[in-house]
This record gives structure tokens, sequence and C-alpha cells, in this order.
């Protein structure tokens, strides 16, 4: 089966040792993983080095071929849309939000302008969900429902599921996501993201439990779920737990590998 995983935030070296492509390449070579999805630094991350961080991935990817890249956003600046379509223009096919460490308002004026762009783009948004201490009001996870709602063709993954606080709000918007009564041509444009939720004793804020997993594949179903790594802050025991963590729920082969990156290919047109 292969492996297609979401979700790997990438650095210079000089930013994060632990956080290079070459050592995303290695923990993908452990952990017998095909390709998988990598994020550009956040602006905040890179500054004073003189770097534009997605045009800084692109151009690390050129030499990489099993390496995807997703862009961000620098709220610092106003030109959304102009992000977004240089976005666009490098070839990646989304972009990383993170209302907590970017400090913005996930329903404010200027991340409208940024779903509205992308949306237009057709480009694929990954959000961080769940406890990332900032200011609860500013990324209620029910409000990713406004966003489903705003923008119906916009597509968009919850990462974390909400987290272990708020996987129950995550779970409303997904089945609320669902079309009932089914409609010919309409269905479900959010995901969960099943990333960083395999083990108690890291980041137990984000921690699902199997019956929660058993849950989530029952109302919202497989189509609905994408595997990420949260390199580097997982590194090669936790991505081999989270695996066999997937593997033990005794899922169908089809459905496993929708979860383990059928359903991320499919989004992504790779």
């Amino acid at each position: 089966m292969k492996i297609f995983a979401h979700h790997a935030h990438v650095f210079p070296e000089g930013i994060n040792r632990e956080g290079t492509i070459a050592r995303l390449l290695r923990l993908l070579d452990h952990c017998k993983i095909d390709e998988a999805v990598t994020f550009a630094p956040f602006a905040y991350q890179l500054a004073g080095t003189g770097l534009e961080p997605n045009q800084w991935l692109e151009k690390e990817l050129k030499t990489h071929p099993r390496l995807r890249g997703f862009g961000t956003i620098d709220f610092g600046r106003t030109d959304f849309d102009d992000q977004v379509r240089a976005i666009a223009e490098l070839g990646f096919r989304g972009i990383k939000l993170h209302p907590q460490g970017q400090e913005f308002d996930l329903l404010g004026p200027e991340a409208m302008k940024v779903y509205a762009a992308a949306e237009k783009a057709n480009l694929f948004l990954t959000f961080h969900s769940g406890i990332h201490h900032y200011r609860l009001k500013s990324y209620r996870v029910v409000d990713f429902d406004e966003i489903a709602h705003h923008f119906p063709t916009l597509r968009f993954s919850m990462e974390h599921v909400g987290g272990y606080c708020f996987f129950h709000e995550a779970l409303a918007v997904m089945t609320n996501r669902i079309p009932f009564p089914p409609v010919p041509g309409k269905r479900c444009m959010v995901f969960g993201g099943m990333t960083s939720i395999f083990t108690q004793d890291y980041n137990r804020f984000w921690y699902m439990s199997r019956d929660r997993m058993i849950e989530l594949i029952a109302q919202a179903g497989v189509s609905q779920l994408i595997f990420g790594l949260d390199f580097p802050y997982n590194l090669e025991q936790n991505t081999l737990t989270a695996l066999s963590t997937l593997h033990e729920l005794d899922l169908p082969p089809d459905d496993l590998a929708l979860i383990l990156g059928g359903n991320l290919r499919r989004e992504l047109g790779y």
C-alpha cells in the first residue's frame, strides 16, 4: 500500500536542523512512506533571514519529486488576493493556515479574503484545529461550519480533528456538511486531518482514542479522512505508532488506503 502523507513542516537548516527536507526524507524512508505534502514556513518563522517562504519551498522541492508543497500566507501584509495567486502560480495546490500561530481570527475579514481567493483558485486549505495557547474565541472549531457555509466549493481539512477538547465540534462540522438527503454531484468539502492524534504521552490535548476514531469513521466516513505527519514535531517513533494504530483499526484495505493517501491524492489531483 503506497502512503501519501499530509502535513510536514519544513525549514532551512539554520532555522530548524530537525525540520529540514533531508531529515524528512530520512523519516519517510524509515517509515516506508512514499510521498508527502510539505508546508512552507510561516513568515514569522523566517523573520530576519531575507527568505520568502513560498519561493524558498518551491526552489527546494524542484529536486525532490517525492514531495509536494503547500504555501503559507503572511497576515502582516494586506495583499491577500495576490498572495493566493502567487501560491497557485508556484504550482502549489494548497495553503496551510494556523489561526493560533499566525494570530488571526478564523472568521475575520482578512481570513475571509484568503478563503474567497483560495476557492476561486481551487486550492485546498489545511487548518490547525484545537487548543494551541491562543484566544479560543478567535478559532472556535464550530466556526469552521461558517467557512463551509460561505464558501461551498472550498475544500479544507481540520487537522487534529478539533483535538481532545473539541473533537465533537469538529465531527459536528463534518457530518453537518455531508449532503442530506444525498444530492447528485454534491459532496462534503470538509476533511478531518488524522494528525498528532495517536499518542497519549505527547500532545495529549490532541489525542484521540480508538473509540473516537471508530466513531469518526462511522459518522464522517473514510472518504473524508487524511493521515498527516506533523513533522518535525513527530519523528520516527510517533509516526510508526500512528501507522500501526491505523492498521490496528482493522479497516478494509481499500478504506485504509483512502486514509493513507488516497483521499489526499484525489483532492490534490496527484
